[in-house]
C-alpha cells in the first residue's frame, strides 16, 4: 500500500460514485451535506437513481453541474410493463433542460428479477426488451441528451455478452444505426473477488472463454475488466468503438465488500489506472467515467456495508486516505478503525451555496399574498430561480432576491446572508413598485 499523500495525488477527471440507491435524498439539506464530501473526494460523476413518475429536482442537479460534477441519470424501470416514452417525455425534456446529458435506460434487463415471472418466461426476450428500450432511448436522444444502454450483470441468469450481442444487433436489423452512434455502453466494474487484470484483453486475448463454463487455461468477463469484453462486442457487432460508464467500482459484487484495508489497496490500483500511472495497466479513453460504489447509504439498508459514508460525519478509512490535511492542525492520523471519523473538507467559501439564485417572498401570520407571486411571475420566467418562503433555504443561494421591506426582513438579516457569502438584492414599495422593479430586473 502506498502513503496517503500518494493517494491524494491520484486525481482523475474520470472518478465518480453511486450516489444512495433510493430516490428519498434529493432536498436541499441532502446537497449542501453531500456535495462537500464529493468535493472532497475529487468526484466529477454521480450516478442517480430516478422515479419514472418523478424528476430529481432541479436544485439539486444545478448544484452538482455548478460544482463541476457531472450527473448521469438511472431509471430503472420493471419489465416488461416499463413506461411509454410518452409517459417519460415530460420528465426527460425536464432533465435535458436542467443540463442532464446521459440517461441510462433500466439495470440489468439479464437477471430474472428485473422481469415479472411471465414476461422473463416468454422467448424472444432480448427482443422483447429491445422493444420497450428503443422508444425510450429515441426520446433521450431527440431530447439532446445520450441514450446509455444498460449495464448487464456480468454472466447474469442470461449470459450477458450474447444478451448484449443480440441487443445491437437487434438495433441496427431495426433500421436504427443512427441510434447506435448517439448511445452509451455502460459496465459493471465488479471484481467476484479476482485480481483487478482478470480477464484484461477482452474476447480477443481469451478466445476459449464460454458462457457458463470455467477453464483453467481462460479468464472471462467476469470481473473488474468486463468494460473491455462490452467493447468487443460493440466493435464486432458496430464496426466502432463506444463510449462506455464504468459502474460498481470497487467491490466485489452487490452485498460483499472488500475489508477496508484491501479497499484502500483496491481503489489505490484503480486510481493508477485511470491516471495511467508507468507500470499500471491504464483504462482507455474510451471509458469516460468509472463510478465508485457507494458514496452512502441509510442503515438497515442492503447496500450498508459497501457505503463510503456511514453517515456525514463517518466514514470508512479511504476516505480519510484520499482527503487532504487541513493546514495548521495538529490532528493525528486515522486510528484506521472501520468506521473512521473523517475530518470536515477544506473547500471553497461558496461550495456550501449549491443554489444558484433564490426568490425570497414574504409569508405573513395570515398566509401568503396572492399578489407577490402575480408579481412575480415575469421575474420567475425571466430568471428561473428557486422560489420560497424559508429564509434557511435562501442562505444556501449564492444570490438571494429579497421581495419585501425591513417589516418582513430586516436589514440585519440581509447582512448575515452577505456574511453568508451571498448576493443579496432587495426589491421593497408599494406594490405597484414592487411589480415594477421585478419586472425590470
Amino acid at each position: 500500500m502506498k502513503s496517503k499523500s500518494y493517494l491524494q495525488r491520484l486525481i482523475s477527471p474520470r472518478i465518480g460514485f453511486h450516489y444512495f440507491q433510493d430516490t428519498a435524498h434529493y432536498t436541499n439539506h441532502d446537497l449542501v451535506t453531500w456535495l462537500p464530501k464529493l468535493i472532497q473526494l475529487n468526484a466529477k460523476w454521480i450516478i442517480l437513481q430516478s422515479d419514472s413518475t418523478r424528476a430529481i429536482p432541479e436544485q439539486f442537479l444545478s448544484g452538482l453541474i455548478n460544482k463541476g460534477i457531472t450527473p448521469i441519470v438511472q431509471i430503472s424501470m420493471p419489465l416488461p410493463n416499463a413506461p411509454s416514452a410518452a409517459d417519460l417525455q415530460a420528465i426527460l425534456g425536464a432533465y435535458a433542460r436542467w443540463g442532464v446529458k446521459q440517461v441510462i435506460l433500466f439495470d440489468k434487463p439479464n437477471m430474472v428479477q428485473a422481469w415479472s415471472a411471465s414476461g422473463w418466461s416468454q422467448q424472444d426476450l432480448v427482443e422483447r426488451f429491445i422493444d420497450k428500450f428503443l422508444p425510450l432511448a429515441m426520446t433521450v436522444a431527440q431530447s439532446g441528451m445520450t441514450p446509455v444502454f444498460p449495464p448487464l450483470q456480468p454472466g447474469g441468469n442470461y449470459w450477458d455478452l450474447t444478451f448484449l450481442r443480440l441487443a445491437l444487433q437487434s438495433i441496427i436489423r431495426r433500421g436504427f444505426s443512427n441510434l447506435i452512434k448517439q448511445m452509451s455502453l455502460s459496465a459493471y466494474a465488479y471484481t467476484f473477488g479476482h485480481e483487478l487484470d482478470w480477464g484484461l484483453g477482452g474476447q480477443e486475448k481469451w478466445p476459449k472463454s464460454k458462457p457458463y463454463t470455467k477453464l483453467s487455461d481462460s479468464q472471462d468477463q467476469c470481473g473488474f475488466n468486463n468494460f473491455e469484453w462490452v467493447q468487443s462486442i460493440s466493435r464486432t457487432v458496430c464496426g466502432k468503438e463506444m463510449p462506455i460508464i464504468m459502474l460498481g467500482a470497487g467491490i466485489k459484487e452487490p452485498g460483499i465488500a472488500y475489508s477496508p484495508e484491501v479497499q484502500i489497496e483496491i481503489v489505490q490500483n484503480i486510481l493508477e489506472r485511470l491516471n495511467n500511472i508507468p507500470e499500471t495497466k491504464g483504462i482507455s479513453s474510451y471509458v469516460q467515467c468509472c463510478n465508485f460504489y457507494l458514496l452512502a447509504a441509510e442503515p438497515g439498508t442492503a447496500e450498508r456495508s459497501q457505503a463510503w459514508f456511514k453517515s456525514p460525519d463517518e466514514a470508512m478509512p479511504i476516505v480519510d486516505f484520499l482527503t487532504p490535511e487541513p493546514e495548521n492542525t495538529d490532528t493525528p492520523p486515522s486510528t484506521g478503525t472501520v468506521e473512521s471519523k473523517t475530518s470536515n473538507p477544506v473547500v471553497d467559501s461558496d461550495q456550501s451555496l449549491p443554489i444558484e439564485h433564490y426568490l425570497l417572498l414574504p409569508q405573513y401570520e395570515w398566509g401568503i399574498a396572492d399578489f407577490h407571486l402575480d408579481a412575480a411571475r415575469p421575474f420567475i420566467l425571466k430568471h428561473h430561480p428557486t422560489v420560497g418562503f424559508s429564509i434557511q433555504e435562501a442562505l444556501l443561494a449564492r444570490k438571494i432576491t429579497v421581495v419585501g421591506g425591513e417589516s418582513s426582513f430586516p436589514e440585519e438579516l440581509l447582512d448575515q446572508m452577505r456574511l453568508n457569502g451571498s448576493i443579496v438584492d432587495r426589491i421593497s414599495g408599494d406594490g405597484t413598485s414592487i411589480a415594477t422593479q421585478l419586472a425590470e430586473r
